[in-house]
């Protein structure tokens, strides 16, 4: 049986809510990992459209209840009359003539974000909300929706910085979001959108550069200076430029005139524009050891000081860190990492919750006070500046004499933060037991090549990962970098309750092609979940759900076939609720 749309719009509409999930999840998967975003699509239909719904939603048949949305065509109107833009004049008659389309867009998408409004709150979840654009009678507001607790673990502003009107994201998440949704909005007013599947097809990082830029208004919005502008790709080009064969290591301040705790040391009669690249990146040189570079708007580098408060309000501090490398920060919080051109954020610090659950899991029977030993351990190695990695070992004093020829062996010595800070400071891991105990330093870790390596990151991550696929024993690695990476290896994944997944197994068995989606994107989330007996369900009635005949124009992407997981056991499943 083929899907029929009820809420009918286009005939590609659930194709391109499809792609537009599908590049979020592609272009975020960059920067936060965790984030899982969902899209939807409300259209609202358009005053010379007679046929058709007032409201139309696609997916009409996931979690989001159509009804909903339902009475946004009469808020749109509403809205629309007593909108304030219709009081503006142009100076130009094309302005003026486009006025009234772009009071609706403007209502339609407050309208529907007064109407997912109280979804959002009930459920824990953020939704934003891109520009409606026409597609066949409709004005379609896209939309992408995250986990609120998920997306508030980044770092952001405290909030969104305005000045006279204009507004810039709280952070590069929320940055890339609106860039995503622009991208969505542009992609809609394309003939047949969602026809191609190349219809997101540019480069991600694209997407990641002008975010950056877009996060990057905030700083001129707090200086009250529009003039200053383009700051990531001055900033870009400034890292990128060497002096005297070194890169570029040094600190500016973007503060505006009379900022607490900028106290200036050295002042420029004449200041130094941004623009001029070469001399700019010649006053970064002179900083270091406390002294900054200060910016004041467009005026440029007025000269050097001393921020005696870094948590003064109003201050951005942009570190550069070597060749095509900046960071930016603000109120010691560091908000965006920069390399080569493309910002990425600063990893999720470790949390102790995380650390002690993956212990347990992975060393089962752990005593409480050894958790808290390797805890203290981890956080010592997590201040090392050089970088470091430990490894916890259920075997460890039989790997520190498998490992004696690559390796420092010693007698074993329980870890205190003070040792570690020592020991660390070689290359090569801190062999160490269950209960906190060092076996060897400096040990270099052996193991065969996997397929989890990840080519952009350094060979102390790599060694991690390859040591891991073939440890004979459970084993944790803790590997920090010296650009402030902390990664946790093995990385468990969270657990389930055994009988989610035999529910979502067997109402598979009972649906269709039209009302399939739902599940078999659950299960598609938790295929690692799945048993040898449950994966065979799953590709029998998948394989039976996908032999209905095709309707006009419907596009399928087919699912690699589900496998069980050699990893998969038991410690997998949370505890059944008490019935």
């Amino acid at each position: 049986m083929a899907r029929t749309i009820s809420l009918f719009m286009w005939g590609y509409q659930p194709h391109f809510c499809l792609f537009m999930e599908c590049r979020a999840r592609e272009v975020l998967q960059l920067i936060a990992p965790a984030l899982q975003p969902k899209a939807l699509l409300v259209g609202i239909r358009t005053p010379e459209k007679r046929d058709g719904h007032p409201v139309c939603v696609e997916p009409e048949d996931d979690e989001w209840d159509p009804a909903t949305f339902f009475g946004c065509a009469d808020r749109a109107e509403e809205i629309y009359s007593t909108h304030s833009d219709h009081s503006i004049l142009y100076g130009d008659e094309p302005r003026m003539r486009d006025k009234p389309e772009n009071i609706r867009r403007k209502s339609v998408r407050q309208a529907v974000e007064e109407a997912i409004a109280p979804y959002d709150s009930s459920h824990g979840a953020v939704s934003f909300c891109g520009v409606a654009t026409r597609v066949a009678g409709y004005h379609v507001v896209p939309i992408l929706q995250f986990d609120g607790r998920e997306l508030f673990e980044y770092p952001r502003l405290p909030t969104p910085v305005q000045f006279e009107g204009f507004v810039a994201p709280a952070g590069l998440i929320e940055s890339a979001i609106l860039c995503l949704l622009d991208e969505a909005s542009g992609a809609l007013s394309a003939r047949d959108p969602g026809r191609f599947i190349d219809t997101f097809h540019t480069d991600p990082n694209v997407v990641l550069r002008n975010a950056g830029d877009s996060f990057c208004a905030a700083i001129p919005l707090v200086s009250g200076d529009l003039r200053l502008t383009g700051l990531f790709d001055v900033l870009n080009v400034i890292s990128s430029l060497h002096y005297e064969g070194t890169g570029a290591i040094g600190e500016l301040l973007f503060a505006p005139m009379g900022a607490d705790g900028v106290n200036f040391r050295v002042r420029l009669t004449t200041p130094v524009s941004l623009r001029d690249h070469k001399l700019a990146r010649k006053m970064i040189e002179m900083t270091g050891r406390d002294l900054s570079c200060v910016c004041q708007g467009g005026q440029g580098i007025i000269g050097l000081a001393v921020l005696e408060n870094v948590l003064a309000d109003r201050v951005f501090r942009v570190g550069f860190s070597g060749h095509y490398k900046w960071n930016l920060y603000y109120k010691n919080e560091i908000l965006m990492h920069t390399a080569f051109g493309v910002p990425r954020l600063p990893i999720l610090p470790l949390k102790d919750a995380a650390f002690h659950l993956n212990v347990r899991r992975l060393f089962h029977g752990i005593e409480r006070e050894a958790e808290e030993q390797l805890w203290s351990i981890a956080r010592a190695a997590m201040e090392q500046t050089r970088g470091t990695m430990i490894v916890v070992s259920a075997r460890a004093e039989e790997e520190a004499k498998r490992l004696k020829k690559q390796s420092l062996a010693i007698e074993p010595v329980g870890l205190t933060p003070e040792l570690v800070r020592g020991l660390s400071k070689i290359d090569g891991a801190l062999l160490v037991d269950t209960k906190g105990g060092c076996h060897a330093v400096g040990v270099i870790l052996d193991g065969m090549a996997t397929e989890d390596g990840d080519p952009s990151r350094g060979a102390r991550y790599n060694s991690a990962v390859r040591y891991i696929a073939t440890a004979s024993s459970p084993t944790l690695c803790l590997v920090v970098s010296e650009d402030g990476y902390v990664n946790m290896l093995p990385t468990l994944r969270p657990q389930v309750r055994k009988s989610e997944i035999e529910k979502r197994v067997a109402e598979l068995e009972t649906e269709n092609i039209e009302s399939y989606h739902k599940t078999r994107t659950w299960l598609e989330e938790h295929r690692f979940y799945l048993t040898a007996e449950q994966c065979d369900v799953v590709n029998r009635e998948l394989a039976r759900i996908n032999s209905a005949p095709f309707e006009m124009g419907e596009i399928r992407l087919p699912l690699s076939p589900f496998v069980p997981r050699s990893a998969m056991n038991d410690s997998y499943y949370l505890p059944e609720a008490e019935p």
